[in-house]
């Protein structure tokens, strides 16, 4: 009499066996495959019209955002319009980016796509801490930046010097400012000649000769005389380029106190 074994799922017939188990396992690989088959085209499908529709799609809006005080919005939109056309994922910022790089005063620029169709341009504008000559202004970092002075900043302080000087004599400022601060005098002019000599004048009509070395032994030199008796307000010039001392030339009463040490050093 043939016998069950509900345990292995098996049944025995005429001392053989018949296994069901294995068929039933191979037809669900089979259906797992055939989804995941159909499952990898569909998302295949999906990417590649997606990726043909994010290709068609143009750019429809140059936005600018930034505290614009310089820049003439619209007529940077005219000048960085033709690289911000086409299509949306291929549009090339980079470029644009060194476009507007490119116009008086801007400082720097970000640039990014906006979903659906949107180029977002940022700018931060140049911040001026003096005049350079009259062709335009350092920044912050001593940096020339080429741009038409304007009235606006007529009370920055104005500095000359050579081509590469920049930097140092923005450096030299920003010390000289800050150890002048509590004093009153206000720098309107700082110089460098070609022999590296410095010079300063200041909103008073006071004019300073710093020379060429030792620049803050001798700027707390001139400290200790515009804190000592000397009638500041009638003073023309104080030449410091010499080693202990100093010559002090006052308005109305030409040279009034001779260095003590060598002069003309430089």
């Amino acid at each position: 009499m043939p016998s069950v074994k509900a345990a292995t799922g098996r049944r025995r017939v005429s001392g053989g066996s018949v296994d069901h188990a294995p068929t039933v396992s191979g037809l669900r690989r089979w259906v797992n495959r055939g989804a995941l088959a159909s499952c990898t085209a569909l998302l295949g499908l999906g990417l590649y019209q997606g990726a043909a529709y994010l290709g068609s799609q143009q750019i429809e809006r140059l936005t600018v955002r930034g505290d614009l005080r310089h820049i003439d919005a619209q007529a940077m939109h005219a000048q960085v319009a033709p690289y911000a056309t086409g299509s949306f994922l291929t549009a090339d910022l980079k470029t644009l980016r060194q476009e507007i790089e490119k116009l008086p005063w801007v400082y720097r620029v970000t640039a990014r796509r906006r979903w659906p169709a949107e180029i977002e341009v940022t700018l931060i504008e140049q911040q001026p801490l003096a005049r350079w000559g009259t062709q335009g202004y350092l920044n912050h970092e001593g940096e020339y930046f080429a741009a038409q002075q304007e009235p606006l900043h007529d009370a920055l302080p104005l500095l000359l010097g050579p081509e590469g000087t920049e930097a140092r004599l923005m450096r030299h400022y920003q010390l000289l400012a800050a150890q002048l601060e509590s004093l009153g005098p206000v720098i309107t002019e700082l110089s460098l000649d070609e022999l590296d000599q410095v010079s300063v004048r200041f909103d008073s009509g006071l004019f300073l000769l710093l020379g060429a070395k030792d620049l803050s032994h001798r700027v707390a030199r001139f400290l200790r005389l515009w804190e000592g008796p000397l009638p500041s307000r009638t003073i023309a010039r104080i030449d410091l380029r010499y080693e202990h001392g100093a010559a002090v030339r006052f308005n109305d009463q030409g040279l009034a106190m001779q260095a003590t040490g060598n002069g003309g050093e430089g």
